[in-house]
């Protein structure tokens, strides 16, 4: 007999099986990230397609078979219509759902990574500023994850990192102060950041409020390096900065 359970869960991507199929990587927090068959999505009329779209917070039965699981009667939820009418806005919770499908293993309980996920997506819905978001919920789930520098003291001298700026290093995952990282090729990081930085992976909760400019060095920080450390590619860092090339050039 077939095993069944009842769940609640954010589409973070779907791909397409068959002429009327789909599948689709949905987040749940007690059973983590599944990957699911959506029977007859593609068929014409059909309300599984629209539910079972990224994004959208379901409550559903998933019903696991011999070689695959399906998904049945989804009820949304929430479907985040205010962020999906801004395009900077609706690209970084897409690219934060992208993000977190290739970081996060299959069937391992993550629950505080969807809790930051909905924190994310709520705050995005809000009208919350893209940037502060999305740096916020990725240095949250890199620290999660077990991958976050040392952000107390300079990795080559030791010096204790104070109100000042510093270089981090993606690929051997340090943190110098001014002083070493001459002739270092890193990002560099404000005051402000690594405040930033220390507070968001010590659990603090998002600030709509805080430096743009920070938070895009961060951004930038946390996709170079999970690139490095978990071997993600980074494959929406490139129109991100498009975006904001854009948005500066007026």
């Amino acid at each position: 007999m077939a095993r069944e359970i009842f769940t609640e869960g954010v589409v973070l991507r779907r791909w397409y099986a068959g002429e009327h199929d789909k599948w689709i990587s949905l987040l749940t927090p007690a059973h983590g990230k599944l990957r699911l068959r959506v029977r007859g999505a593609r068929k014409p009329q059909s309300k599984m397609g629209m539910l079972t779209e990224p994004l959208n917070l379901l409550k559903a039965r998933v019903i696991e078979g011999r070689a695959q699981k399906l998904i049945a009667q989804p009820q949304l939820n929430r479907g985040y219509l205010a962020l999906r009418t801004d395009l900077e806005r609706l690209s970084v919770a897409l690219a934060l759902c992208e993000t977190l499908d290739r970081w996060l293993p299959d069937e391992q309980a993550e629950p505080e990574a969807y809790a930051t996920l909905v924190i994310a997506l709520e705050a995005l819905e809000a009208g919350a500023p893209a940037e502060p978001t999305a740096a916020w919920a990725l240095w949250r789930w890199l620290a999660m994850l077990g991958y976050c520098p040392d952000l107390r003291r300079c990795a080559q001298c030791g010096k204790e990192l104070g109100d000042e700026g510093v270089c981090f290093l993606p690929t051997e995952s340090v943190l110098l102060c001014p002083r070493c990282a001459r002739q270092r090729e890193g990002i560099e990081l404000t005051a402000d950041a690594l405040s930033l930085l220390r507070q968001w992976t010590q659990g603090e909760r998002l600030n709509p409020d805080a430096c743009p400019a920070s938070c895009r060095s961060l951004i930038r920080a946390a996709l170079r390096y999970a690139e490095c450390a978990l071997e993600s590619p980074v494959r929406w860092l490139e129109f991100w900065e498009r975006l904001n090339a854009l948005r500066e050039s007026g």
